[in-house]
């Protein structure tokens, strides 16, 4: 039983590190997506980098999902605070939902592509859910 729990929390967590690190290797095309995405940038956001930093706001914004994603993957996958990572990710994958599949919104191949999109978002975050229910397990980092 633990070691098919440890195969799946380190299933669960590779298509976060995998995509957080394709997002890292390419901020520049991650940030231009999210400024596609019309996602939305508090004012106060944009002000504290224009005051602090020159760096553009999407582009930030995709250094902190990028950022986000991987941490929170290997949380999960050695089990270092898993419960903590995992709730980590279940909020990234739930504004996923709501800001990049929003298939209430859409018609035709969106719809049904990002209908498929958010149910697998959904699978994921049961998988989550139960990480955050059971913890790392006896096999993690914290059990040392």
């Amino acid at each position: 039983m633990n070691a098919v729990y440890t195969i799946g929390r380190i299933f669960l967590s590779l298509v976060f590190v995998v995509s957080g690190v394709q997002k890292l290797m390419d901020i520049a095309g991650t940030a231009k997506y999210l400024e596609g995405l019309n996602v939305p940038i508090p004012d106060q956001v944009t002000t504290y980098l224009a005051q602090y930093s020159t760096i553009p706001k999407y582009e930030a914004l995709a250094y902190l999902v990028s950022g986000v994603e991987v941490l929170g993957a290997l949380m999960v996958l050695v089990g270092l605070k898993a419960r903590w990572g995992a709730a980590l990710l279940i909020i990234f994958t739930a504004l996923t939902v709501v800001v990049a599949h929003h298939f209430w919104d859409m018609t035709g191949e969106a719809f049904q592509t990002n209908l498929v999109q958010a149910l697998k978002n959904l699978s994921v975050i049961g998988g989550l859910l139960l990480v955050v229910a059971v913890g790392s397990g006896t096999t993690a980092v914290d059990r040392r």
